[in-house]
């Protein structure tokens, strides 16, 4: 028994000896070798999957770079576990790499993500009760048997590190190694792997832990950088049209959350999931695509004036945007939230969460309904003056327990997922689920409306619906959200939108309606959103581009 610190014929009879018998002596270079391999072969399942696909084995060629890109794998593991077992702090930090490595590992097999930063991004920024939705039996049983066990066991590693010279040594020739190793690798097979890092960079984001790793990091880096919020729009006014009006104005814009386009039965789906909105006087756009592909990105991207190509974190947050802008300009602006938060998008403004509220009929023991965005709002309303925006951001169909969205009395299609593990329910099950949360959608979107019909004789009235992404149901085995913008399916860009204004508001704006409706295959995306809202409210501004107001070339 090499690994043990004593042969067991030489152990005296001693409690104390006894102790020590399950500690093993082992070098940081062996640990870091033994760590990788363990890494690349039990926590690796979905990479080695989407690797196979990638390069599926045909002949002896193709199954020499497949093990050789395998091998690379390991030999990147080995060098980033390299940089974290150093004295003192190698058991502690690498106790939660295999946790976290266990949690990972559960989720790329369970949904098919992919670890990015942004995807790090939204897990920090994630409250309680949408995490909660994501814990069940099979994740427990991945921390314990991948993560808890194992952690354990390494502290039973008696690590012996040497003088400072010494390691510095070893680190040295351990690296040599690699880089060596890596020539090896890469050599025989040049054209293959520009061909294969050209075609398929989603997979190197699946390499499970340096994936999470690195993701981590650079969110950090990027998150530890002191940001200063610049103005934008000083020159916001309202321009001479709206002076005109013999109504204030009640703007409501919908932030939906995880809504599919083609779930909505406005736009063809063959289930009857918005019975409600169709009756209304709506105008629906089918061709509209998201700014990303998750709530952290999507919602500031949407409320920035940054398009699609020039966004990025960093510059959403250095600097205001629309409802600055609207609030500048002299609107009243409050922000209605039943999800996790604005992602900052309304810092500096009226904020009110209503998800903790305990309003029977609108909120059960979990959570509350997205009805419970209504609640209370002629209050909310009264005491804010002039002309007045409300952002409504709901829970709309955020996954994976979709079951939990509605009501029990609103679930109308059936069977139904009601457990978060999708993979263990039927696609049937999962997208009746699913259905219901846009029929849930639906009937919120439809009781906003008939609220602010009410609210016409006082107000000119208008309401913009917008989710901020869509939702994979198990297309190409993939679930929920998030995957890298350049790989994410349609499913999760595709999003719904419509306008709906009512006859006051539409009068009193010179709307050409039949204009409008022309345009609702016209392709649009969360670029639009800034100055549609702009020009609709009549904000005068340089940052104003009529190019992409959706409703400027059909006004009066």
């Amino acid at each position: 028994m090499t690994f043990f610190s004593r042969k067991f014929s030489d152990l005296p009879l001693d409690k104390n000896t006894y102790a020590g018998f399950w500690s093993w002596h082992m070098s940081p270079t062996k640990f870091t070798l033994i760590c990788s391999a363990l890494f690349v072969i039990f926590y690796n399942t979905a990479f080695f999957k989407a690797l196979h696909a990638a390069v599926p084995i045909e002949n002896v060629k193709s199954a020499l770079f497949f093990v050789s890109l395998s091998l690379l794998v390991g030999a990147a593991t080995a060098l980033v576990l390299s940089l974290i077992v150093l004295p003192k702090i190698t058991k502690p930090v690498m106790a939660f790499i295999f946790i976290t490595a266990a949690s990972v590992s559960y989720f790329m097999n369970a949904y098919g993500i992919v670890i990015h930063q942004t995807m790090v991004q939204n897990t920090i920024e994630t409250d309680t009760k949408e995490a909660s939705g994501l814990l069940n039996g099979t994740l427990a049983l991945y921390i314990l048997i991948l993560g808890i066990i194992p952690s354990a066991l390494l502290f039973k590693i008696d690590l012996s590190f040497g003088s400072f010279k010494h390691e510095t040594w070893n680190k040295l020739k351990l690296w040599g190694g690699i880089l060596l190793t890596l020539v090896l690798l890469i050599a025989p097979f040049t054209a293959d792997y520009a061909s294969f890092f050209r075609n398929h960079k989603n997979i190197r984001q699946m390499a499970n832990p340096v994936n999470f790793i690195y993701a981590s990091i650079s969110y950090a880096s990027a998150s530890n950088k002191s940001i200063t919020v610049k103005p934008i729009g000083e020159d916001a006014k309202l321009n001479a049209k709206s002076a005109t009006h013999t109504k204030p104005t009640l703007f409501i814009l919908v932030v939906g959350e995880t809504a599919r386009a083609d779930r909505f039965s406005i736009n063809g789906y063959n289930k009857p999931t918005t019975p409600l909105i169709a009756q209304q006087d709506i105008i629906n756009y089918r061709k509209v695509f998201s700014c990303g592909t998750e709530t952290a990105v999507s919602v500031p991207c949407m409320f920035s004036n940054l398009t699609r190509e020039k966004y990025s974190d960093k510059k959403a947050k250095s600097q205001e945007g629309l409802l600055d802008v609207l609030k500048r300009s002299g609107y009243s602006v409050l922000w209605r939230d039943n999800n996790s938060s604005c992602k900052g998008t309304c810092g500096r403004v009226t904020y009110e969460s209503l998800k903790d509220l305990k309003v029977p009929k609108l909120c059960n023991d979990r959570e509350c309904f997205d009805n419970i965005l209504l609640h209370g709002i002629d209050q909310k309303v009264s005491a804010m003056s002039g002309n007045k925006v409300i952002v409504m951001h709901p829970k709309g169909s955020h996954g994976p327990d979709y079951y939990n969205r509605y009501p029990s009395d609103m679930e109308v299609f059936k069977p139904v997922c009601k457990v978060n593990t999708l993979q263990d329910c039927t696609s049937e099950e999962i997208n009746n689920a699913f259905d219901n949360t846009i029929h849930m959608t639906d009937q919120f979107l439809n009781n906003t409306i008939e609220w602010l019909k009410v609210q016409s004789s006082t107000y000119n009235t208008a309401l913009i619906y917008l989710s901020d992404h869509g939702e994979s149901l198990g297309e190409k085995n993939l679930y929920l959200h998030g995957m890298p913008y350049l790989f994410a399916p349609i499913e999760q860009k595709h999003v719904p939108f419509f306008f709906w204004f009512s006859p006051n508001f539409e009068q009193e704006n010179r709307i050409d309606r039949q204009c409008l409706k022309a345009q609702t295959d016209t392709e649009y995306s969360h670029d639009n959103l800034f100055h549609t809202m702009l020009g609709l409210l009549n904000v005068t501004t340089s940052l104003y581009n009529p190019d992409l107001d959706m409703v400027g070339a059909c006004k009066e």
